[in-house]
């Protein structure tokens, strides 16, 4: 099967019920601290820096390989349009979408600050850049994206903002990434208006895949496909079981 015919079979399948939903939607959202005075933190300012800066270009399984001893049991990851996921899910579907293998990138990060209301949280930006170093698979579809595709051209990602918080032992609790930034960018973005992964299947040409995972019904019927199918051939989740996720998580 040829990767636009699977994308096209996934889309066949909800095809009655589509609701795309743009990447630019506000998530539910979930208070980390419900005290909006200044908290103390357990951790330095320096500290919480350094980890965060550790974390993002090593740690967290975009730029390389997963580290899960980095994530505190009761981690959460939530996106725009991705998430929630607890830590064995997270680390599962870094794993699965293959990026620190197939690409060399550079977040680029700056702008790190110590949110003075959010217990040992930084906030920060990242643009990506970098190239295609291996073939793109992507466990439990037929995607394998050679490296010409992702190489015509330099790989170029949007400002995003990230927010990520540490537990008292200095591990990663909590991780969300904003929708990426359509303008004020210093050049042109080679992910469309998409940033992370979805801008990734954008630059090298897969812009059906990306508008596919914007699509709620798509992402319902492969988290269905990760509950079926065994996990050496099952697609990434893109949200965990209810049932799965820490006590602590309640989105509003």
């Amino acid at each position: 099967m040829t990767i636009s015919s699977f994308i096209k079979c996934l889309l066949l399948a909800v095809v009655a019920t589509t609701e795309v939903q743009s990447f630019f939607t506000i998530a539910p959202t979930t208070a980390t601290n419900a005290n909006t005075a200044a908290v103390k933190n357990t951790l330095s300012d320096k500290q919480i820096i350094e980890l965060a800066k550790d974390y993002v270009t090593n740690k967290n399984g975009f730029y390389k390989p997963i580290d899960a001893d980095a994530h505190a049991e009761d981690f959460v990851f939530r996106g725009g349009v991705v998430g929630p996921l607890n830590k064995a899910d997270y680390a599962k579907t870094m794993t699965k979408l293959g990026i620190a293998e197939a690409f060399d990138l550079d977040p680029n990060a700056f702008g790190f600050c110590v949110d003075p209301q959010v217990k040992n949280t930084a906030r920060f930006y990242v643009r990506y850049t970098g190239r295609q170093v291996k073939n793109w698979k992507v466990a439990g579809t037929p995607f394998d994206i050679p490296p010409e595709e992702g190489n015509k051209r330099p790989i170029v990602g949007p400002t995003e903002s990230f927010c990520v918080q540490f537990n008292d032992e200095g591990k990663a609790r909590f991780l969300t990434i904003s929708a990426p930034m359509a303008f004020g960018n210093p050049e042109q973005p080679s992910t469309g208006q998409l940033g992370a992964v979805l801008g990734l299947f954008n630059h090298v040409g897969l812009e059906v895949a990306a508008d596919s995972a914007l699509n709620s019904n798509v992402r319902r019927l492969g988290n269905a496909a990760a509950d079926l199918l065994p996990d050496e051939v099952s697609p990434p989740r893109t949200s965990s079981k209810r049932e799965d996720l820490p006590t602590w998580w309640k989105e509003h």
